[in-house]
């Protein structure tokens, strides 16, 4: 089942290969190479980054996937480089909307 979009439900919003090769990658990304939770959250050198997978047709407002849980969510309004997921509360760094990096 393709994933939907957090604003308007289309399945088309979604770039489903670029959500397919984020949750692949997240999913590689070894639990020892994270450590702890805490150590996760309060280290952005290790702390992994929302993925840009598309944007709404309705709106123009970008998509994000959590690295954590892989839920499609809606952009989060922040003036930091870092936000919490609305899924699964995990904090990420925000850097694929907010800097225009492609890994």
């Amino acid at each position: 089942m393709a994933p939907r979009c957090p604003y308007c439900g289309s399945e088309s919003c979604v770039n489903e290969a670029a959500y397919r090769l984020f949750v692949r990658a997240t999913r590689k990304l070894p639990a020892a190479w994270f450590g702890e939770r805490d150590e996760v959250d309060e280290d952005p050198m290790i702390r992994p980054s929302f993925g840009d997978v598309g944007y709404c047709e309705k709106t123009g407002k970008h998509v994000w996937a959590c690295p954590f849980c892989h839920a499609v969510i809606p952009e989060q309004e922040v003036d930091s480089y870092k936000a919490r997921c609305p899924e699964c509360g995990a904090e990420a760094n925000v850097a694929p909307s907010r800097r225009k990096i492609v890994c």
